[in-house]
């Protein structure tokens, strides 16, 4: 398996990435528009939660899929992870259901606003079992090199969930005003969020129902032995992304709400709506992280299989890279565009917190690059306690900086526990795997392309528009242009003949 095969693969899972995120991303517009500020922070704080609950219900199984599974055992391994899902999902979700009453009565059910709303748990809960169901036969399909199935079923999915939004909260109010009084009444908007958690279960049940053809075709047979082995390799990847999510969606599901100063709840969720509003402009360069590790993640396991990677490992490093700096400096130099997805005027004053999230995405996406190295020596304990020591430090981050910066400490957190934690697996990865990666290079793009935002943003706050810097004037557009194109300049003479060993790209380039 070549670069080009990674790129094909990385390219068919970042169209259903791209289609599936920008479709939940026209959401948020309508999100804000149809919802009060508070209803958004209880729902932000809601699907903050999930991501842990997702980690805890496959318990790193997908990757102990990819590590465990050869061509001669693949059926072998696929039989005995499926079946472990599968009863641990049905055992949990049953567990779930059945403390329904405590979890709601808690202080997390009042901060996420299910108080006296049992269904919306109940929908949270399927939907959270379901996407666990499905979560071997995505790795199936990533595994055999499958991104166009891949791809039609994730978007499938989040088509239904898209047509269930909008069939509940726009059509039925009008036909219910039209006299179809059969139809819930969801004009007055106590029972709009319900249903936004009621259409994402249903777009999940449908992704599972797709499955349906292929997990029958597996071999149910359980490998106790081959399970402990997996089982063994897997459990610290639990404490790597319990340990990660503090760091990815903690400051939305309770440093904000905890440390932000007052005891004002309504005040909070306002402000965690604004968070988490702006945190969506990020979008970009996340959808380009996920789409990489939907094709990388396999692709890693196999190339270990052929020889000394290394070299590899290392090319492929500073090309991620590459994209990463321009997906930062597309966002955050057009920011004045990106802001039309906030859509009120409320939100826009949060802009501020985006390039240092982008920044923070950036760093996150080159340690899930890092983590290889103890993947594939099964040094997966050595994940795990980084991922506590970031998860610690930013605790201790959002305690110190909340009340003092508010949402923008959170911001500045999430960034300094990602870059933090990037350099920690860096360097333990170069005692105990070396991959010779082009360290000068990463750190000099990475470096100029936050130096020519920055750069820009003091001219365009003392310069080019003082009065409004997101206000969108051809000016800051012409000039956020001109530095975007001189870093592209710049990059191609560095990489040009890196670019020239590219597909396609290689062939328009003379060295």
């Amino acid at each position: 398996m070549s670069i080009k095969n990674l790129a094909g693969q990385t390219i068919f899972y970042g169209l259903s990435n791209i289609v599936s995120k920008l479709l939940n991303y026209f959401l948020t517009p309508f999100y804000l528009t149809i919802l009060t500020r508070a209803s958004f922070g209880e729902m932000s704080n809601v699907y903050a939660y999930i991501p842990f609950a997702n980690i805890v219900l496959t318990y790193g199984m997908e990757t102990a899929f990819f590590r465990f599974a050869k061509k001669e055992n693949q059926a072998h391994v696929l039989g005995t992870s499926t079946i472990s899902l599968l009863l641990s999902t049905i055992s949990i979700t049953i567990l779930l259901l059945l403390l329904r009453s405590p979890v709601i009565n808690s202080y997390a059910g009042e901060l996420a606003g299910l108080n006296g709303h049992p269904t919306y748990y109940t929908y949270v809960v399927l939907l959270m079992g379901f996407d666990a169901l499905t979560a071997i036969p995505f790795a199936q399909l990533r595994l055999e090199g499958r991104p166009m199935r891949y791809a039609a079923i994730r978007i499938a999915g989040i088509v239904t969930t898209i047509f269930f939004n909008i069939f509940f909260l726009v059509i039925c109010p009008k036909l219910y005003a039209a006299g179809h009084h059969w139809l819930p009444d969801l004009q007055s908007g106590s029972d709009q969020t319900g249903y936004i958690y009621l259409s994402n279960m249903l777009g999940s049940a449908l992704t599972l129902v797709l499955f349906l053809p292929q997990i029958r075709k597996i071999e149910w047979k359980f490998d106790a032995g081959l399970w402990k082995q997996m089982m063994h390799y897997a459990l610290p990847l639990i404490i790597v992304g319990m340990a990660g999510m503090v760091n990815e969606t903690f400051d939305r599901a309770w440093f904000l709400p905890q440390f932000l100063p007052g005891n004002d709840m309504e005040a909070k969720k306002e402000v965690i709506a604004l968070y988490s509003a702006n945190y969506k402009l990020a979008i970009l360069i996340t959808m380009f992280i996920q789409a990489f590790r939907l094709g990388a993640e396999p692709f890693f396991f196999k190339q270990a299989e052929s020889g000394d990677p290394r070299k590899m490992y290392a090319r492929i490093m500073k090309l991620f890279v590459i994209m990463l700096c321009f997906m930062f400096l597309f966002v955050s130099l057009y920011l004045n565009i990106w802001k039309a997805f906030l859509r009120m005027p409320f939100y826009y004053q949060g802009m501020r917190i985006v390039p240092v999230l982008l920044l923070a995405n950036m760093f996150l996406g080159i340690y899930y690059n890092l983590t290889i190295w103890f993947k594939l020596t099964d040094r997966t304990k050595t994940g795990a306690v980084i991922t506590i020591i970031t998860a610690v430090l930013a605790f201790l981050l959002n305690y110190w900086w909340i009340p003092v910066m508010g949402y923008y400490g959170a911001a500045l957190a999430t960034m300094v526990c990602y870059f933090i934690q990037m350099v920690i697996c860096y360097v333990l990865g170069q005692k105990y795997y070396p991959i010779p990666y082009h360290l000068p290079k990463l750190i000099t793009y990475t470096g100029l392309a936050t130096g020519i935002y920055y750069l820009f943003s003091w001219l365009n706050a003392t310069v080019l528009s003082p009065k409004d810097i997101y206000a969108l004037k051809p000016l800051p557009l012409a000039v956020a242009t001109a530095f975007f194109a001189a870093y592209a300049w710049f990059i191609f003479r560095m990489e040009k003949k890196e670019f020239a060993r590219l597909p396609v790209i290689g062939k328009f380039i003379k060295v």
